[in-house]
């Protein structure tokens, strides 16, 4: 096969992406290229192929020598970031700028005196000036944030529709499966298309696809099951790839952080919240007969020998993970809604409840706090705890610091008024001040983040992320 202008093209691209970035080899070399006239001006990928017109790229190439390059790392960082992978999205244009967006401001970030920036930054004045406003409402500067902060905001909406076009390197048709009127589909790894202008004609790709695949179920179910396993190849992809960015901190300094957080949607995982929540078990000596200690072939050999004596008697004490101290500190800074907090806390309570976490009598702390106590309720059983949830009000709105949370814990502890804890659950939606030293109960911070996130903890914290949906679904199951 005779090496074309197009081959030389992204060879030449990889080579930049890879001198640039070399914490990105092992995703630079995952794509394959794949030529075909029914690409149109910007090259599409579905995350194993990049499909491209052979004339446009060459086009793209001879205006901007830098082009292809960037269109490259911008497939790559959208497929590490997850982006074509989203599921439930409710406004599909809205999304594709956001995520656009999002990877161009990773590229201007890591460009930046990296030596090679001139590569891969064109010099237009306005990409600073929109990533500022863009910044003011999404900190982060995540596709899921950014959409988030926009989707019922329709000035806002607007706003980063009309922007996409600055920040647009590739088609995102193949990102999402489409019905029979769509104009372009993907099926089993590669690419169908019909007319852009409406005819009956059509490709031999087209053709060959349409009389394998049209109307076949199993085909489309083949499909999803491909981009389930492309997605967890990238998911492995952004892990060494994070992995690999430590390696080069000094060079990026905080830029890497931003990349990191980019990593964080695709590598974030809902969690259990039942299964997290046993886990607050601690060890309490429950009065009952162990089934697994007791052998009960010993046990009736001794009635049969010697009448009414057992040679061993069942064991009448077992361990089991229960719990009896326990603290819950809701974060009342700012931000905080009264349905979700509420909804966590009817949650918590069920799932405690139902588990037989609890020993009978309990000492429960439901502590409000922003920068100082607002607020502590002392529960001694669960009817107790539910009818707390039901009349919550809450109180402060303020900074967030975690410290006096602890602080009030610990007076209790030194004048006598509470025992160790078995736990603490501190629900927050960011991030506040940790004490210097670390407790000695177990201590979770759960997260209620919609851009999926996940603030750092002190090493000794249990980190997990809980986004509104979530909670709003697990209280009805």
């Amino acid at each position: 096969m005779s090496i074309t202008q197009a081959d030389k093209i992204w060879s030449l691209a990889q080579e930049e992406v890879l001198m640039a970035f070399h914490f990105l080899a092992n995703a630079t070399g995952r794509f394959s290229f794949v030529s075909t006239e029914a690409a149109g001006e910007l090259p599409l990928t579905n995350g194993r192929y990049i499909f491209y017109n052979d004339a446009e790229l060459c086009k793209a190439f001879a205006k901007d020598g830098g082009m292809p390059a960037r269109m490259l790392l911008h497939m790559l960082l959208h497929c590490l970031f997850g982006h074509p992978y989203r599921k439930q999205i409710a406004d599909n244009d809205l999304w594709d700028a956001a995520s656009d967006i999002a990877v161009e401001k990773i590229i201007a970030d890591l460009s930046a005196d990296g030596g090679m920036g001139d590569a891969f930054r064109p010099a237009d004045a306005h990409e600073d000036d929109i990533f500022f406003r863009v910044q003011n409402k999404a900190p982060h500067m995540t596709a899921e944030e950014i959409y988030n902060s926009c989707i019922n905001d329709r000035s806002s909406r607007e706003e980063i529709l009309r922007w996409r076009k600055l920040f647009e390197r590739d088609d995102h048709s193949l990102w999402k499966m489409h019905d029979k009127d769509g104009r372009r589909k993907a099926r089993g790894g590669s690419l169908v298309m019909t007319p852009d202008d409406g005819s009956d004609e059509e490709t031999e790709e087209s053709s060959e696809g349409r009389s394998a695949a049209e109307d076949d179920e199993s085909a489309v179910m083949l499909s999803e099951m491909e981009n389930e396993q492309i997605q967890t190849e990238w998911q492995k992809l952004a892990r060494a790839a994070q992995m690999e960015l430590t390696a080069f901190q000094n060079r990026f300094g905080k830029r890497a952080g931003r990349f990191v957080d980019q990593l964080e949607p695709i590598l974030w995982q809902e969690i259990d919240y039942g299964e997290f929540l046993r886990n607050f078990g601690a060890e309490q000596e429950i009065l009952h007969v162990s089934d697994e200690a007791f052998d009960i072939a010993y046990y009736k050999y001794g009635l049969e020998i010697y009448g009414n004596i057992p040679l061993i008697e069942p064991l009448e004490f077992s361990e089991e993970h229960r719990i009896r101290t326990f603290i819950i500190a809701i974060d009342t800074s700012g931000s905080v809604q009264g349905d979700i907090v509420q909804s966590f806390l009817q949650k918590t309570c069920d799932v405690l409840r139902s588990t037989g976490s609890f020993t009978r009598m309990v000492d429960i702390l439901l502590m409000q706090c922003d920068a100082e106590i607002q607020s502590v309720t002392r529960i001694k059983d669960m009817d107790q705890l539910e009818d707390v949830i039901k009349d919550l009000r809450l109180r402060g709105f303020g900074g967030t610091d975690f410290r006096p949370v602890f602080a009030y814990i610990q007076k209790l502890r030194d004048e006598g008024k509470m025992e160790k804890p078995d736990g603490l659950l501190y629900f927050t939606d960011g991030v506040g001040e940790y004490p210097e030293t670390e407790p000695d109960y177990k201590t979770a911070f759960i997260f209620n983040r919609d851009d999926h996130i996940s603030p750092r903890v002190p090493s000794w914290a249990i980190r997990a992320v809980l986004t509104t949906d979530t909670i709003k679904l697990l209280e009805t199951k």
